[in-house]
């Protein structure tokens, strides 16, 4: 957003010749840096966008007539894949696992979701271009690039352009930046396609562009010409996929006291502070179109089948026969769609995600560790997001074994590496993502010390492992179990847990404290302060135990018989 923050004015962010505005965290992207523990990383949460005024009267359902293709969904409607392995052949079923992430999403782009689209993958770019799009953007968290890429917003489009080598992460305007990149883009002088109020304007200057006066004019009369179905022909006929949406914040406003002026601009106005979306595919008979950004993700008119709608994560969205009058509690409004010229002619040739990843086979039971591989670079192996959600689907004793990939950035020299998602199977086959946000970076619920440890597990490479048993006296319920810290104490290796302590088995603690009704205030932050040192006295009082706060063998123990209840 432009404004004055951080003693910086950002009034020179507007370049003279274009007048566009560019994002300040990218514009200042080479000093960006992930915010350090304990400092607050706010996710921003958008309202509901607004429909037309004219059409809340008709809106009744936003049920489907033709499901619409989604990876995410499709991942698990796939058969169950075919093996013959042991349960206790735990490094068969890793390999296994590996070999399928590396054999991409072919059977869910040939599944009957996607095949009323198969005549126009054949004949048209424009499907060609959505399938490249979703193949390696769906499942890219909400948050900025700038906290795990070096070089600035400017130097990740270059990379894509040049190089087919794009981010796995991005807020609205660097996932679409991204994606238009993908369709053949440079990027343009900044790098962004931007989301302020000079954005719609920048786009069209590229190619063409509709203000929401030419679609009102172009529409039947006295409509609002943000509902489809009120277009003329010829104006539905010329919107293309790659054509982007716009809203933001008015300029200039007032706020503390200072008015946005020709020098210098209020931090929240509208240069800068907006949102944008892109048209990924237009429904083949309905006036409906599927939109993609990393608002409508989790704002989405009907829940998705096999993603949590606030996850905050990339995917194809249902069909949307509106454009939303406002966004961010009426403060955004609509500003126009524009679309670059010559997308899908001139594509990078090949893409690779630019992150690692490493997979985790765990015992569901007590979550031991029975296999972790090496890292893997997902830029080298050219392995999408979306090959490794797929690799999760019927992962062989699924019910007893708990596959996980874990995903982080890559790490270079001005960036360390750090956790973006997971990919994980559930008991019943299903194939998911997670990411929740944490100081901007993933807040994984598998201890530090099995995911971030140096090399494979078990050492020694190939034959088959069988899981051990669980070591008596062991912590037996999550989110205790699989906590080596935890354990350590409860063996006698480790202090108690107290007032001060940090990391993951404080959050493990506060989780299992939550779990049995007890506040604590904060959350699950893996802080231990004086709210934690509160409920733990009061467990142990209730629990006729030693009353000193701290978190030592016997209340480690108490918590773990108290869960089984």
């Amino acid at each position: 957003m432009a404004g004055r923050r951080a003693g910086v004015d950002t009034s020179r962010m507007l370049d003279r010749e274009d007048e566009m505005p560019i994002d300040e965290d990218s514009a200042h992207s080479d000093a960006t840096q992930a915010p350090a523990e304990g400092t607050p990383w706010e996710d921003r949460v958008f309202d509901e966008p607004a429909p037309p005024r004219d059409l809340m009267s008709e809106l009744r359902s936003f049920g489907d007539t033709m499901p619409p293709p989604q990876i995410v969904r499709t991942v698990n409607v796939i058969p169950f894949p075919e093996h013959r392995l042991a349960e206790d052949d735990v490094a068969g079923i890793a390999d296994f696992l590996l070999k399928r992430a590396r054999e991409g999403i072919a059977d869910i782009l040939s599944h009957d979701d996607y095949a009323q689209f198969t005549e126009l993958a054949q004949s048209t770019r424009a499907e060609a271009f959505a399938r490249k799009i979703a193949e390696h953007q769906t499942g890219i968290p909400y948050t900025q690039p700038a906290y795990f890429y070096g070089g600035g917003q400017k130097a990740v489009a270059a990379a894509i352009a040049a190089e087919g080598r794009y981010p796995l992460a991005g807020q609205c305007q660097q996932s679409v930046t991204t994606a238009l990149c993908i369709g053949g883009w440079d990027g343009g002088i900044f790098g962004d396609i931007g989301s302020g109020i000079a954005a719609q304007p920048f786009c069209a200057r590229l190619g063409n562009g509709w203000s929401l006066e030419d679609l009102k004019a172009r529409s039947r009369p006295s409509s609002s010409g943000l509902a489809l179905a009120d277009w003329h022909d010829d104006l539905w006929h010329e919107i293309r996929p790659g054509t982007c949406l716009f809203w933001s914040a008015p300029c200039p406003i007032t706020r503390d006291g200072e008015t946005c002026d020709g020098s210098a601009h209020v931090l929240g106005c509208g240069q800068g502070s907006g949102h944008v979306s892109l048209v990924l595919r237009k429904h083949p008979i309905e006036r409906q179109w599927q939109l993609w950004d990393t608002t409508t993700s989790f704002t989405d008119p009907a829940p998705h089948a096999a993603a949590q709608k606030g996850a905050r994560m990339l995917w194809e969205s249902h069909w949307w026969a509106h454009i939303p009058e406002t966004m961010q509690g009426g403060n955004w409004l609509f500003r126009g769609l524009a679309r670059i010229d010559g997308l899908g002619v001139e594509a990078p040739a090949s893409l690779a995600p630019r992150g690692r990843c490493r997979l985790l086979l765990r015992r569901r039971s007590d979550h031991a560790l029975l296999y972790r591989s090496d890292w893997i670079s997902m830029e080298s192996e050219g392995l999408p997001i979306s090959w490794l959600l797929r690799s999760m689907r019927g992962a062989p004793h699924c019910d007893e074994l708990e596959p996980t990939w874990c995903i982080n950035s890559p790490g270079d020299a001005k960036k360390p590496p750090l956790p973006l998602l997971d990919c994980t199977c559930d008991a019943n086959g299903n194939a998911k993502m997670s990411w929740v946000p944490d100081q901007g970076s993933h807040r994984r619920p598998i201890p530090r010390t099995i995911w971030d440890a140096p090399g494979r597990y078990p050492d020694a490479g190939g034959g088959a492992t069988r899981p051990p048993p669980p070591a008596p006296g062991a912590l037996r319920n999550a989110p205790l179990a699989g906590h080596t810290d935890l354990e350590a104490i409860l063996a006698g290796h480790a202090a108690a847990l107290h007032r001060g302590s940090r990391g993951e088995g404080v959050r493990a603690v506060q989780d299992a404290l939550m779990k049995l009704d007890y506040g604590v205030p904060g959350g699950a932050d893996g802080v231990f302060g004086k709210g934690v040192e509160a409920a733990i006295k009061t467990f142990q009082e209730a629990n006729g135990l030693g009353v000193d706060g701290k978190v030592g063998k016997g209340t480690l123990k108490a918590l773990d018989d108290a869960l089984d209840g």
